[in-house]
């Protein structure tokens, strides 16, 4: 059967950054590829779920950070909306799509109030849903958004080299923020905060003991979905 498919399109988070600065966590312990997994083997005689897993480290909702990109060694882009329309198209036909944004948009050096990053979302939810085409096959309608804030920002001294000083009251004021947009915008909202917490370690990422309860709640919350 052709499967119905998921975008996880987030940052460093989505990625699967190890908080203790060995790398990437293994692809079978990263919570879009163990989404995938529970969603298969909670319904093995039904339509298969594929998971797109596109994480970018220090991905913006909408702001460009050169800053950002340099702190990974990298050369590109972290304003996440320059990315979507091309992922949204390399991707599709897609029935579900999961914005995990927001981290990087509390570092300090970007001068973002909670209130300014939710508006970020609100503008990638719009884009999503104005992309021709890239919802579920055979389908006029606009993939499904699911919004996930990030988790808080602890103050490491890791974090604090990365940028996120004063992150912490930030990061827990968003996913009451993001709720609310969810809300207007007739979107799906998912509480990560509520589920898992960062490593003390920097601060900033998901250790590999809690991407499972990441990557179960979303289950749960996709297979709520009316279909």
């Amino acid at each position: 059967m052709e499967p119905k498919s998921i975008l996880c399109f987030g940052d460093s988070n989505t990625w699967g950054m190890a908080p203790d600065g060995s790398g990437r966590l293994p692809f079978q312990t990263r919570w879009p590829n163990r989404l995938q997994q529970i969603l298969n083997q909670r319904n093995p005689n039904h339509q298969p779920w594929v998971v797109f897993e596109q994480g970018l480290n220090s991905r913006t909702w909408v702001m460009d950070d050169p800053l950002g990109a340099v702190n990974y060694g990298g050369d590109y882009s972290c304003n996440g909306r320059k990315d979507l329309p091309v992922i949204l198209h390399s991707c599709k036909p897609l029935n579900v799509v999961i914005l995990a944004l927001g981290c990087n948009d509390c570092k300090s050096h970007l001068h973002l109030s909670p209130e300014e990053i939710t508006s970020g979302a609100k503008i990638l939810i719009h884009d999503v849903r104005m992309s021709y085409q890239c919802g579920p096959r055979h389908s006029n309608q606009p993939p499904t958004i699911i919004l996930v804030p990030p988790g808080v920002i602890q103050t490491t001294p890791q974090s604090l080299d990365w940028g996120f000083k004063g992150a912490h009251e930030k990061s827990r004021l968003l996913p009451s923020l993001y709720c609310n947009l969810a809300a207007q915008e007739s979107v799906f909202f998912f509480d990560i905060q509520a589920v898992a917490e960062t490593s003390p370690l920097d601060g900033v990422h998901f250790d590999a003991d809690q991407q499972d309860s990441i990557a179960s709640g979303l289950a749960d919350l996709i297979q709520a979905i009316p279909s």
